[in-house]
């Protein structure tokens, strides 16, 4: 059970860095980000198709990190240019369009044929109570931990997330007042299409798969991100993990196993139900 519960952290540490990356652009630029996972996966993918052309791993990451952040820039200057002022509807249905069309161009790049990444500071691992816990695990822990912390901060003590805030809600008004709307959007996007990244070619090493499977990490990544009600970072950064632990012990049985790829949708299930309880007990009264 414990081998499950290590090997589950380093699948929950990916979906927390997705959902927290979700809940920094939703907090930030009012967007629901469903495309955050097959961004990511467009660099590692690029990385390890360089990779198999002979580049170092380093350079190979690098390049598929700066292609991950272009991606992500390009999409959340889109945003800010065409729907700035649009409704929330709007907004999750021109998402769900982008998310298709990224889908269908790294079906065009990269098919669906699973590619490894290769394996981050390989052979460096220690042992806990017998279980062998990788360098990748507490790689991609750190990771979401540092966004947490530094986006936390960010948000709540610097110029720079306020002036993001106020474009989200208001940003006719914030450009009058000489905030610089694409300056800013490009930073706030920039940044959660690298960690997006960085988290995704570590997941990648240690999980290999399918253009479409990496993508599909969404679905965990928001049950993490609805965990923290799309506003707490760190309760979303303990709702990912909390996803990625459950996922692995629900194969120790076999007969549980068969269920594994709903679980992510069983609990944002039952955090709905949980933040909507008080509507519900308020209305039968």
């Amino acid at each position: 059970m414990l081998t499950l519960v290590v090997a589950g952290l380093a699948a929950g540490g990916a979906y927390a860095i997705f959902g927290v990356s979700i809940v920094v652009l939703h907090r930030m630029a009012g967007v629901v980000n469903f495309s955050q996972a097959v961004v990511g996966a467009f660099g590692a993918y690029f990385a390890a198709a360089l990779y198999d052309r002979g580049w170092n791993f380093l350079s190979a990451a690098a390049v598929g990190v700066a292609l991950s952040v272009a991606i992500s820039v390009a999409v959340g200057l889109l945003f800010a240019r065409l729907f700035s002022e649009a409704d929330g509807a709007v907004r999750t249905g021109a998402m769900i369009a982008v998310t298709v069309g990224l889908f269908a161009a790294g079906f065009r790049f990269f098919s669906d044929t699973p590619r490894s990444v290769p394996v981050i500071l390989p052979g460096a691992s220690f042992t806990v109570g017998g279980v062998v816990v990788t360098a990748g695990t507490i790689i991609v822990l750190l990771v979401a931990l540092a966004t947490v912390l530094s986006m936390g901060w960010v948000l709540s003590s610097t110029r720079v997330g306020t002036q993001v805030r106020a474009i989200s809600e208001l940003p006719v008004v914030a450009e009058l007042l000489g905030v610089p709307l694409f300056a800013r959007t490009a930073l706030v996007w920039g940044f959660t299409g690298l960690v997006s990244a960085v988290g995704m070619i570590v997941v990648a090493s240690n999980l290999p798969g399918s253009f479409s499977s990496l993508g599909f990490l969404i679905f965990p990544a928001m049950a993490a991100a609805l965990i923290g009600a799309f506003r707490s970072l760190s309760l979303a950064m303990v709702g990912g993990i909390l996803v990625g632990v459950v996922e692995a012990v629900s194969s120790y049985r076999p007969t549980w196993a068969e269920y594994r790829g709903a679980v992510p949708f069983l609990i944002a299930l039952v955090v709905l139900l949980w933040t909507q309880r008080h509507e519900v007990w308020d209305a039968a009264r």
